[in-house]
């Protein structure tokens, strides 16, 4: 547990250290000259266009303004290179192509896949277990909060707008705090004085984290923090749990939990972007894509085996 703090330390100051240190390439001068060229030159205003743009640009809702500061990275870009400079981030992010108006089109796409793995799972998870199977009804809210999650994830590397970036916060804290109250209402099972406290604490820390978060007092840097934290008290637990079940499909969720740990550390990994598309967080998401598979494999099996040792079970 104590190596487990220390890596969850380590993530908390690469993620702050992102937020504090300022971008090169939007406070250079080529950037800020092009795109006040740009916006005398194209722009009747910040938003408007003064030649109609095209299809993508206006429905995902393009300023002439923002634009501009795309068409300014890549000149900026082309100019550092062009003298041997290391390639500049823009506002505290890595320069990518834009695809069909989406600004990280490789995130965008592990999304859906992402969402398009929860939804295919789901639906094998409901042909194989229904209602009468103890703990369908947990399972079957994390699915939908998850769906959920992968939605709104979409929505923000489509479109990193302040409500996409809350909406994409907010929801990843609940996907990783509604996986630990499942476990722990799992491995508590049939503790009508647990189910309360669990589901009471769960409820309070995802009502106070949303009001805090949607209030401005959380920034990406403690939003992961409180991700990385829950993450690692939900693999301590199961692990701990595997360890005293290992005779049982219970290595599921342990394989689960140790692969979501190990792909996590993509996320401490910072370089350009590969062919300007693939980033180290896109490859992250692309990851987590055959997890899942594994995670309904668990939550499939468990139901069934808690259905057929419903009397036998005192965990």
């Amino acid at each position: 547990m104590l190596k487990s703090a220390w890596i969850a330390l380590l993530i908390f100051q690469v993620c702050l250290f992102r937020n504090t240190v300022g971008s090169i390439g939007d406070k250079s001068q080529i950037y800020k000259q092009c795109v006040a060229l740009c916006l005398t030159r194209n722009c009747k205003n910040e938003t408007i266009f003064k030649e109609q743009p095209s299809l993508s640009l206006i429905l995902l809702h393009w300023s002439c303004k923002e634009d501009c500061s795309y068409i300014c990275t890549w000149k900026t870009v082309d100019s550092f290179v062009s003298h041997g400079l290391k390639i500049p981030q823009f506002h505290g992010k890595w320069p990518f192509i834009r695809l069909f108006g989406c600004q990280e089109p490789a995130s965008v796409l592990f999304s859906m896949l992402n969402f398009y793995a929860h939804w295919v799972m789901y639906r094998k998870f409901r042909r194989k277990v229904n209602g009468t199977n103890p703990m369908f009804y947990a399972w079957q809210y994390f699915s939908i909060i998850c769906l959920n999650g992968w939605f709104w994830s979409t929505v923000f590397h489509s479109r990193d707008r302040p409500f996409t970036e809350a909406m994409d916060y907010s929801c990843a804290f609940s996907m990783v705090l509604t996986l630990l109250y499942c476990m722990l209402l799992r491995i508590t099972y049939k503790n009508n004085k647990a189910f309360v406290i669990i589901t009471s604490g769960y409820l309070s820390i995802l009502c106070m984290h949303l009001l805090h978060l949607w209030s401005g007092k959380i920034n990406y840097g403690y939003n992961m923090m409180l991700n990385v934290t829950i993450g690692l008290t939900t693999f301590a637990i199961t692990m701990l749990w595997w360890y005293f079940n290992r005779k049982s499909h219970v290595y599921l969720i342990g394989w689960f939990n140790t692969l979501t740990v190990f792909v996590t550390l993509l996320e401490l990994a910072d370089f350009p972007p590969i062919f300007w598309i693939f980033d180290a967080h896109s490859l992250w998401h692309a990851s987590t894509i055959p997890l899942t598979v594994l995670l309904y494999r668990f939550m499939i099996s468990d139901c069934r085996y808690l259905k057929i040792n419903y009397n036998k079970l005192h965990i």
